[in-house]
């Protein structure tokens, strides 16, 4: 099932989770979980009130960085590999967990979730080098002769042979080298290289502050600046610093045919310690550089571009480096630059433009290009904000970002209002003859398979709403805790507006998300995120400016603000105008904060929201009228009168499972000659729906083949489908508050989502869709 993005404001409803895994005495006994200690809790006890259901996540326990992401054409299959703790909820025995998806939507342990089945690489197992753990690094689908060969992957990583290690304390040399392993089928065992390391210490004289995570890649560019031609050597850096000094992105050069042999040719990029482009916009280059990406982008038609026009740019995890208004000294950062041929024929990075790639707390950007659509994608470790609080009864620590695109944004006549297009920043500028300029930014967004999973909604209209004042919470009438919303925004020049989301029914917790067009700054305020002062509540500013264009001599526009809002529980994901990011986590404990609505600010002036559709949690059975077996499937047990029943995806007379939100829908396959099928309430087993009245149905009968039907079932309680005004045939709706538990699996629809101890996985079989729809035209200030 595909989601089509035809409108404006976009939200999705995957799964309500809520406090099923709490014990159930604690239930009882407390309104909400402010009142509980955690820290007292059982292990996995709350291990579905605040997970994720559509990022990805390990099964269990502690994981970070994202590692070697790749494509492997031979089989198909996208691969991501993690770092990942797999027996404690912190950092330690850092192992490498592996996934394979054939969209990058639905992914797949590899080979289980079960035990410690889903490890790829651990800790000392096949490389006595690796003994204190398996850092970061990256592969290609390409053989240790560097050739294209029956899906064989090369993987070089960085082996851990004594700990710690920290960029601001002592660092003993080889207590990190670079290892390389080769595996034969698509990633799932791996043959450790003999004479590992194959990099055993950093650069001759270097006082570093780290030397890890290799980045391993083809880069015909640099091979024709260094060399005149493309020579298929291989290329890697690796994230390094130099102690007192800063941080250094570090060059290594292979052979075509030798993978295991690397030449040091120079840094790459060196700058000095807490280096910024733009103290306001751009972020800190810290003093140590980690999983560093240098990748090149060519301009692209589809996004303003001149489809000839490559630029170069590097997106960086950087250590120890602040600025104004963010509290980490953890930064995803990006640079743009030109690469240069130095005296001693080694290239290096100017830097022309640097900016943010993620403004919350995503870490450890790692990225592919994929040849199936010529892109490059990221993926981001976001980090839990829970302060370890409870971490026991959470039972994981950590997810990974949605797959985000990035790509070059071109805007044409951009007019410097303010005087910001001459400051170095985010972006680069070409000055036209009219005084206007065409601007360059590196664009973040979603990649095309998440927006594409919302196709062929049924929507449910709304009519337009004006506020004349300021507002601090206007409901939309519709709760959530995973939606995904997307909005366009007139902002004038002195109005803040936004959405507050996961919103309690007495007020007490509550998120917002506003953008301020004084400040320039889209501001995620966590102060009434949860009751339990324990976890993390500071405000999350990221800097965002609205550009203006000249559509003629008299005429010139401001662009409109653009929203994407991804909600997945506890995980906030944020896109403004497809070139800022934040990535964050709230966490709500009430059990009815799932409220969403509009928040407006500032002047009074008037503000128009106009809505083009709405529909709820879409869960699809193709339904058949069909014989029923005697004793087992048959209504009553009893052919001799009812000889026939309703099978929903194959299965004969099923009782489902929904969440208060849902939206059932069924698709009639074959013609019902009598007594049509009917969703209904009040009607006791086991008549199903025999005393049907208009008021008691809930839908409009289907009896047609092709005929559809669906109820939004908006509050809990026990439902029937079946044969209308007749005596049997049908089964009950169970209409929930939750999903599941931490030691159960249930299956709704045809979505099968399984919590297996302290792990979870989400799998795609036939026909579901979990999403609701609001598409806004635009939001008028007048």
């Amino acid at each position: 099932m595909k989601v089509h993005l035809l409108l404006i404001i976009l939200i999705k409803f995957v799964y309500s989770i809520n406090r099923n895994s709490i014990p159930l005495n604690i239930l009882k006994q407390t309104e909400d979980l402010s009142q509980v200690d955690l820290s007292t809790l059982p292990d996995n006890s709350l291990f579905t009130k605040w997970r994720p259901i559509y990022h990805f996540a390990s099964p269990n326990s502690w994981m970070n960085d994202p590692c070697a992401p790749l494509y492997n054409p031979t089989t198909e299959n996208y691969h991501l590999y993690y770092q990942v703790q797999p027996s404690h909820v912190q950092w330690g025995n850092i192992s490498w967990g592996h996934a394979k998806s054939k969209d990058m939507i639905f992914w797949e342990d590899v080979t289980s979730w079960e035990g410690y089945k889903y490890v790829a690489l651990a800790p000392g197992v096949g490389n006595n080098q690796s003994i204190k753990g398996v850092f970061t690094g990256s592969a290609l689908p390409v053989s240790i002769q560097g050739n294209i060969e029956n899906g064989t992957i090369t993987f070089i990583y960085t082996s851990v042979k004594q700990l710690p290690i920290s960029w601001n304390g002592f660092y003993e040399l080889e207590s990190e080298t670079q290892s390389l392993a080769v595996s034969y089928d698509d990633g799932v065992t791996f043959q450790h290289y003999e004479n590992n390391p194959i990099l055993r210490s950093p650069p001759t004289g270097m006082n570093v502050t780290g030397w890890r995570d290799p980045k391993l890649k083809k880069w015909p560019e640099m091979d024709v600046l260094l060399y005149g031609s493309n020579q298929g050597n291989y290329y890697m850096t690796i994230s390094s610093g130099i102690r007192g000094i800063g941080p250094r992105l570090l060059f290594y050069k292979a052979h075509p045919n030798d993978l295991t042999k690397w030449t040091y040719l120079g840094p790459l990029l060196a700058v000095n310690g807490n280096y910024t482009v733009n103290e306001i916009w751009s972020g800190s280059l810290g003093y140590n550089f980690e999983v560093s990406n240098t990748f090149a982008l060519l301009e692209k038609a589809a996004d303003g571009g001149d489809n000839r026009t490559i630029h170069t740019f590097a997106i960086l995890g950087t250590e120890g480096g602040n600025t104004t208004l963010h509290q980490s000294t953890h930064w995803s950062v990006w640079i743009q630059g030109n690469i240069i041929k130095t005296s001693n024929d080694s290239p290096i990075i100017n830097i022309l433009a640097g900016g943010v790639a993620d403004w919350g707390d995503t870490y450890a950007l790692n990225s592919f290009h994929d040849p199936k659509g010529d892109r490059r994608i990221f993926y981001g470790w976001v980090m839990e904000a829970n302060n370890n609080y409870g971490e026991r009864a959470f039972g994981y620590n950590g997810q990974i970002t949605l797959p985000r695109e990035v790509f070059i944004q071109v805007y044409a006549n951009v007019v410097d209002v303010d005087g910001l297009l001459t400051q170095q920043g985010p972006w680069t500028v070409i000055p036209n003859s009219d005084g206007t300029y065409t601007f360059k930014t590196l664009g973040i967004r979603p990649i095309d398979e998440v927006i594409k999973l919302r196709q062929n909604n049924n929507p449910v209209y709304l009519v337009s709403q004006t506020f004349n004042q300021p507002t601090l919470f206007t409901s939309l009438n519709i709760s959530s805790s995973n939606f995904e919303l997307q909005t366009y925004i007139n902002v004038s020049s002195n109005t803040s507006a936004g959405f507050v989301f996961r919103r309690s029914s007495n007020g007490l917790e509550y998120t917002t998300l506003i953008y301020d067009p004084v400040s320039q700054y889209l501001i995620l305020n966590r102060t009434y995120s949860s009751l339990i002062p324990m976890f993390e509540n500071s405000t999350i500013y990221a800097k965002h400016a609205l550009l203006t264009t000249k559509i003629d001599d008299h005429t010139t526009q401001k662009e409109l603000l653009s929203l994407r809002i991804f909600v997945d529980n506890s995980l906030v994901e944020v896109y403004a105008n497809n070139r800022t990011v934040i990535a964050t986590h709230i966490y709500p404990t009430l059990s009815d904060s799932a409220g969403l609505g509009y928040i407006v600010g500032g002047q009074s002036e008037s503000v128009t929201f106009t809505f083009s559709s709405v529909s709820a949690n879409l869960i699809i059975y193709t339904v058949t009228f069909v014989s029923c077996v005697e004793n087992s499937t048959c209504p009553q047990g009893n052919p001799a009168t009812y000889s026939a029943t309703f099978a929903l995806n194959g299965t004969l007379s099923p009782n489902i499972t929904l969440n208060v939100g849902d939206q059932l829908q069924f698709n009639l396959a074959t013609t019902v000659t009598s007594h049509p099928l009917t969703i209904c309430q009040n009607s006791a087993v086991p008549n199903f729906c025999k005393g049907a009245a208009t008021s008691d149905e809930l839908n409009t009968p289907i009896t047609n083949a092709g005929d559809t039907t669906s109820v939004i079932f908006n509050t809990s309680g026990t439902y029937y489908y079946g044969c209308h005004n007749h005596p049997g045939m049908g089964a009950m709706i169970n209409v929930i508050q939750t999903v599941t538990t931490a030691s159960s699996s249930s299956s709704t629809g045809s979505l099968s989502t399984s919590t297996k101890g302290t792990g979870a996985r989400h799998q795609l079989s036939v026909l579901l869709l979990f999403t609701v729809i609001v598409s806004l035209f635009t939001i008028i200030f007048t």
